[in-house]
């Protein structure tokens, strides 16, 4: 499953400018710096070494077609949840064809009475794309039903149907539930039924077309990636030392397909808008994130090592973190000294 960063993301004006600034070990560094401020979750900015700036910036929008989304159906049985007019039901990806599927705030109740319990529950099924719509299938499993009361019940459940890849078309789901007890004594009931309503689903990217400019490095949060280049990480603080004889023959990574969360607005509700996208593994440790077990749920230090990163075009770049702050001191920006190219 995904992991969930609590980042802040970049929207970059990027300046550059001649300075004098120290690392975290007090080695000093005279020559360019550069400060990619940082903002909105939804956008990439773009910095080019040879303009020794960002030269442009792209929001992400979302794009329908995509299984995951926040959805609202009509669920044809009452027999165990009682809301069954708009029943809240997201949808986040998984790895490969998985998919979680989750109803957060449902109201559950007995066969006879009216009163009710707030519960959630979340199973996985795979969802594969045939022509417009998604296939989606579930085999039979046990899931615990979380309930406000801090109990839970262990119910046998699966999901199966489909649900249409465009904006306002069909979902129609068939939701299986029976309590495990039940079942296993030899009770076979299904206290689940038809959920049925409008899809939402969403996919995201950039507004704009990334191959038609020049750029080095993007930035996205604490996120980076670079422009068919690739990168390694040293083990010395010390910017000034490094050549370009200390990387001769060294193995540099490129990027890989990831994912970086850019739709945080049904996070209430468990849904995270992820765009897939390339990313840099080696450059994302410019930030070392530590969970705290709390909220916030990380801290947040900066790496301090110097990297290098070949450009597509074979030259090198020098460069190290020396704050991930705005000048309010909000982590909304990263700065970094550089030298290109490499001498």
């Amino acid at each position: 499953m995904k992991k969930m960063n609590w980042f802040l993301v970049v929207y970059v004006v990027g300046a550059c400018f001649a300075s004098c600034t120290k690392n975290n070990n007090g080695d000093s560094w005279i020559g360019k710096s550069v400060t990619v401020d940082c903002d909105p979750y939804n956008a990439w900015s773009y910095f080019s070494f040879k303009e020794g700036k960002t030269v442009k910036t792209l929001n992400v929008k979302s794009m329908e077609g995509a299984v995951a989304g926040v959805y609202y159906g009509d669920l044809s049985s009452n027999t165990l949840i009682k809301n069954t007019d708009s029943l809240l039901m997201v949808i986040n990806e998984g790895i490969g064809d998985t998919v979680v599927i989750s109803f957060p705030a449902c109201k559950i109740g007995a066969m006879s009475g009216t009163e009710t319990t707030n519960a959630s529950f979340s199973l996985k099924a795979i969802a594969k794309k045939e022509g417009n719509i998604w296939k989606i299938s579930s085999e039979k499993s046990v899931v615990a039903m979380e309930k406000e009361n801090a109990t839970s019940t262990d119910y046998y459940m699966s999901i199966n149907g489909t649900i249409g890849t465009t904006k306002n078309a069909d979902f129609d789901l068939a939701l299986y539930m029976n309590v495990k007890a039940m079942e296993d004594g030899g009770m076979q009931m299904n206290m689940g039924g038809d959920l049925v309503g409008k899809s939402t689903g969403k996919t995201y990217g950039v507004d704009g077309d990334e191959t038609s400019f020049e750029w080095d490095l993007a930035f996205h949060r604490y996120d980076i990636k670079t422009n068919g280049g690739a990168a390694i990480m040293l083990q010395t603080s010390d910017l000034e030392s490094v050549t370009s004889a200390d990387v001769t023959g060294e193995s540099f990574t490129s990027d890989v397909d990831g994912e970086v969360m850019v739709d945080m607005s049904g996070m209430m509700t468990g849904f995270i808008g992820y765009q897939p996208t390339k990313v840099n593994e080696v450059l994302a440790k410019w930030v070392t994130a530590t969970p705290t077990g709390s909220m916030p749920p990380y801290t947040y230090k900066i790496n301090g090592k110097v990297f290098v990163v070949k450009t597509a075009d074979g030259k090198y770049a020098k460069l190290r973190f020396t704050d991930m702050s705005d000048a309010t001191g909000k982590n909304e920006a990263a700065t970094f000294d550089y030298e290109y190219p490499l001498k």
